[in-house]
């Protein structure tokens, strides 16, 4: 696919989701945010999901992005490009298991750290680099910013923003949470 919107744009976009992110986790406590069963949307039936397996799952999306760049600057195809879509159960799931470990804290860290990261990637891109074209062959036209949102804004997410899809009103999460 190709970028449907501009580096600036998708950056803005990101920075955006980040800062939701963030504000929440800055609102939650502890137990709040550890706290099983509290998420309500955009899961599988089978799953019960603490806050804390919401941001595993959120930001495993953004390291494969940050791998796939890494991986398109030197002419390499990440696995994930196509995996997306051929094994998006399994990356939804493994990105949650992968950190189960994790403390709450160190959750927190590994966010932030990803945050800064993909942020910073994405400013150091050039126009012409978000534009470059696939080097490998796609069944449709492909540059890298259209990469880019392959991963990170897989359908049904809205642009460059994954937490709605899970959380639609953080207001009425908290609420819940606190009730």
């Amino acid at each position: 696919m190709l970028a449907t919107v501009d580096r600036t744009e998708a950056l803005r976009l990101l920075k955006i989701e980040h800062e939701a992110v963030l504000e929440l986790i800055n609102t939650l406590t502890d137990d709040e945010m550890t706290r099983p069963d509290t998420i309500r949307y955009g899961l599988y039936p089978d799953q019960r999901l603490a806050f804390k397996d919401l941001l595993a799952h959120l930001i495993c999306y953004e390291v494969y992005t940050i791998e796939a760049i890494n991986d398109w600057k030197i002419k390499a195809q990440h696995w994930v490009i196509d995996g997306i879509v051929e094994d998006g159960r399994k990356i939804h799931y493994g990105g949650i298991a992968d950190r189960a470990h994790l403390t709450i804290a160190e959750q927190i860290e590994e966010v932030k750290q990803v945050y800064t990261t993909l942020e910073g990637v994405l400013a150091t891109l050039t126009d012409d680099e978000w534009r470059d074209k696939a080097f490998f062959p796609t069944q449709k036209p492909m540059d890298l910013g259209g990469m880019i949102e392959r991963i990170v804004v897989a359908p049904p997410r809205p642009l460059y923003r994954h937490l709605p899809v899970h959380i639609p009103d953080t207001d009425a999460y908290i609420a819940d949470l606190r009730h």
